[in-house]
């Protein structure tokens, strides 16, 4: 369960650095902070010298124990021909191999915030290498499902490994990557099947244990976090 309660950990992460840094009333002389969270529970809080790759891996190597971090812009974009000023925040974990983008809308004169916290992309993890098992990757289809459920749209993933790790792996990835590419779609609820197969032999029970333990995991802790999104499991044996 280590890939999916360390990406919840990211999104709390922002959301707490979002409300302290809308806390601050007076309007930033600075915009670029980095938010170092090491594996004792320390939270380091520093000024970015400079937005770069560079300035977050230099960091990163004088807190060798840190385990996830956010940093922070102000920007623009034009909607419609209207500027448009946010927050931004990008959020990385050592076991996540994608990293978390939000921002936040703002008033530009007084940097009050207009709306919620919102969702942009995901981004590849360039600065944690993430330990995955040796293994080729499980293969994964999706297509969309027999079954009707009215009010959501019924799709199935197709995943499937001869090497149990490696599949139990990948499969809190594809929950993770899934429940945040959907969130864009506000107005649409998604009923997922994740149909497991263990290719050339029969699941273990511990296999089939910890299969369980992240259905229960999933159903408990990250639906409530991602409404629009539900998960049943459907494992070959």
């Amino acid at each position: 369960m280590e890939y999916l309660q360390a990406s919840l950990e990211l999104k709390k992460l922002i959301k707490e650095k979002n409300e302290l840094i809308l806390s601050r009333k007076t309007i930033p002389g600075k915009f670029n902070f980095m938010f170092v969270n090491k594996s004792d529970g320390e939270l380091v809080e520093l000024d970015m010298a400079s937005y770069t790759n560079e300035f977050v891996l230099q960091t990163l190597s004088e807190f060798p124990e840190s385990k996830s971090f956010v940093i922070t812009d102000v920007a623009t974009m034009d909607v419609k021909g209207k500027q448009l000023t946010y927050w931004l925040y990008k959020a990385y974990h050592f076991e996540v191999e994608k990293g978390l983008v939000y921002y936040q809308l703002v008033d530009k004169d007084t940097f009050e915030p207009v709306g919620e916290l919102q969702f942009s992309n995901l981004e590849d993890n360039i600065f944690y290498k993430v330990s995955a098992p040796e293994f080729e990757e499980s293969s994964n289809n999706a297509m969309e499902a027999d079954v009707e459920i009215p009010g959501k749209k019924s799709i199935v993933f197709l995943i499937g490994n001869m090497d149990e790790s490696r599949l139990l792996f990948d499969i809190q990835r594809l929950i993770f990557e899934t429940v945040n590419n959907v969130q864009r779609h506000t107005t649409l609820d998604f009923h997922f099947i994740v149909n497991v197969s263990k290719f050339n032999g029969t699941p273990s029970p511990d296999f089939l244990k910890k299969v369980k333990a992240i259905e229960d995991f999933t159903k408990e802790y990250v639906t409530p976090e991602y409404p629009n999104a539900e998960f049943v499991f459907d494992i070959e044996k």
